[in-house]
């Protein structure tokens, strides 16, 4: 082997290190990134507002829930409540520190979206809920389609630069919190008409 073939391997072997180093840096998700991995820094002022209104629904639902074990027949809201409400704990929506986010945390929130939608479908066939507690959970359910469509999106973008990552993680985190205000308000409509009758 000559030196001028030598010299033209090693040319060619680094320009596609260098390239597919810096695709990885620039285009984390992208077919040439070795990692598939972004790492997500949230704002912490918007988390630890999320924070606060997570923990005091936390301390309502928790005496709801105490009630509920007493009571027949079952509350559905509050039963099914339970189950909806690790959707919106997820690490990544409550941690204020830099958290790697893949591909394979992608899919886990979208099947994650999907039940709870499915959970929410079930509720209005099931429950008997007056026009106002039905008018609130079906947009509740509406915007879980809204949040799967947008993660799905997110799947379909392998093209994303660093910076379109950080504005699609960021607006998923805030659909995230704007699904955990719709559900809430589902839930304390139904609650209020509830203890009311």
């Amino acid at each position: 082997m000559t030196t001028i073939t030598k010299r033209i391997i090693v040319g060619a072997v680094s320009f596609i290190v260098i390239f597919i180093l810096a695709m990885t840096w620039f285009y984390p998700y992208s077919i040439f990134s070795l990692h598939k991995t972004y790492n997500y820094q949230p704002d912490p002022v918007m988390v630890d507002g999320y924070l606060k209104d997570v923990k005091e629904f936390k301390e309502t639902f928790a005496k709801d829930l105490e009630e509920m074990e007493s009571e027949r027949p079952v509350d559905l809201t509050v039963e099914r409540t339970q189950y909806v409400l690790p959707l919106f704990e997820q690490d990544w929506l409550i941690s204020k520190d830099k958290l790697k986010m893949g591909k394979e945390d992608l899919d886990y929130m979208l099947s994650e979206v999907k039940s709870i939608r499915d959970t929410l479908l079930s509720m209005v066939e099931q429950g008997d809920y007056s026009k106002e507690q039905r008018g609130y959970l079906v947009l509740s359910i509406e915007s879980l389609l809204s949040l799967e469509e947008s993660i799905v999106d997110f799947q379909s973008s392998s093209f994303g630069s660093r910076k379109t990552l950080r504005i699609q993680f960021h607006n998923l985190h805030v659909a995230f919190m704007n699904n955990f205000m719709m559900f809430t308000t589902f839930y304390e409509v139904s609650q209020n008409e509830e203890r009311a009758s």
